[in-house]
């Protein structure tokens, strides 16, 4: 596999959702074996978060815009539970196909 897949999680305060979405994806790339590394913050501050971290896809817990053609994933699943699995295979598929990980 290639380099580490850079993901940038995001939620309206970078508190509590965007730190558990985070904990959700690194437990389920260890389980995978898929080197990845979260980076967080507000969607608020996506344009800035963007440019600072360049992430390979975008995984928001919020409402928030396409960029640059950074892919970005509803986090929601991630939060509720409901869809997590599909949410987790869509993301580390994605990251295959991009040959990170």
């Amino acid at each position: 596999m290639g380099r580490p897949a850079v993901i940038l999680v995001m939620c309206g305060s970078s508190v509590a959702t965007s730190n558990l979405a985070a904990v959700k994806l690194e437990d389920e790339a260890d389980r995978r074996k898929v080197r990845i590394v979260t980076k967080k913050g507000k969607v608020a501050d996506f344009d800035m978060l963007v440019d600072l971290h360049k992430p390979d896809l975008v995984v928001a817990t919020s409402q928030t815009h396409a960029r640059d053609n950074i892919k970005v994933f509803s986090g929601v699943p991630l939060v509720t539970t409901l869809g997590q699995d599909k949410l987790f295979d869509e993301v580390f598929a994605y990251i295959k196909e991009l040959g990170l990980g």
